[in-house]
């Protein structure tokens, strides 16, 4: 008798509480699982909305978009809904869980699920078009002075830029003039920049040589003096003498530039 009372009591008592209890838990998880948005895309209760979304889950962004964007793995997708049919509104990816930063194909519809927009947010080319300087080589920008202003442009590499003191190599080009003669001057040289804003740099061209000493900022800027000597005086442009020179370096890497450090 007791085995035929818990039966009845586990079939009619206990199953259908445990399928109440389950669909409760599941209207609770899928209310936290939506999110639900006013006529104005204001978050709200369910009782004022007008949409709501399902709460975005992310994606590869190749298999989201068709191809990869510079430090952005994944994408969240985006689906909002009208709240009285359930028909689908809007469709896309974004890089933010909020969905203000679309990506790649985004498409709006109306209540009778007729299409209104379709754009295409397309970052395929985005890096490419956006301006920067090269990681590597350096951009430098050299003005030199001794007996004429010597202007003077090219391409550095860091030697050991791991180091607190970086040795710079630069090869580049540029004019000066002598008598009213604009001349050609190549320029190679050696830059040993201290990590405590000094630095030492020797250099030729085809005309003469020079050393220099003095100041760095940052490695940003180099100020310094130094002397020029000619290689042949019988030759023109003569440069030789007390030297005042300025370095302006440009990049991307962040070894490069020295950092301010507190004590």
């Amino acid at each position: 008798m007791k085995i035929v009372m818990a039966y009845i009591f586990e079939k009619h008592v206990i199953y259908p509480l445990v399928i109440i209890l389950f669909l409760l838990s599941s209207k609770v998880i899928a209310q936290n699982d939506t999110i639900f948005f006013d006529k104005k895309w204001k978050t709200s209760t369910k009782e004022a909305a007008f949409y709501y979304r399902i709460k975005p889950s992310k994606i590869k962004t190749k298999d989201a978009i068709g191809y990869k964007i510079k430090d952005t793995d994944s994408l969240f997708v985006i689906n909002d809904y009208y709240l009285t049919d359930n028909k689908l509104q809007f469709r896309g990816y974004s890089t933010d869980y909020d969905g203000e930063y679309l990506v790649g194909k985004a498409e709006w519809f109306s209540e009778n699920n007729n299409l209104l927009d379709s754009r295409d947010f397309n970052y395929k080319n985005y890096n490419k078009n956006k301006f920067e300087f090269p990681k590597w080589p350096i951009l430098y920008l050299d003005y030199k002075i001794a007996t004429k202003n010597q202007f003077i442009g090219g391409l550095e590499i860091c030697l050991d830029c791991k180091n607190d003191n970086k040795l710079f190599l630069g090869a580049g080009y540029g004019i000066t003039s002598y008598n009213g003669t604009y001349y050609g001057l190549p320029d190679l040289h050696l830059s040993y920049n201290a990590a405590y804003f000094l630095f030492i740099k020797g250099g030729v061209s085809d005309k003469h040589a020079y050393a220099l000493t003095g100041i760095s900022l940052f490695n940003m800027m180099d100020l310094g003096f130094g002397y020029s000597q000619q290689f042949n005086n019988n030759t023109t442009p003569v440069i030789k003498g007390f030297t005042f020179g300025a370095t302006f370096r440009f990049t991307n890497s962040n070894t490069v530039y020295s950092s301010l450090k507190m004590m």
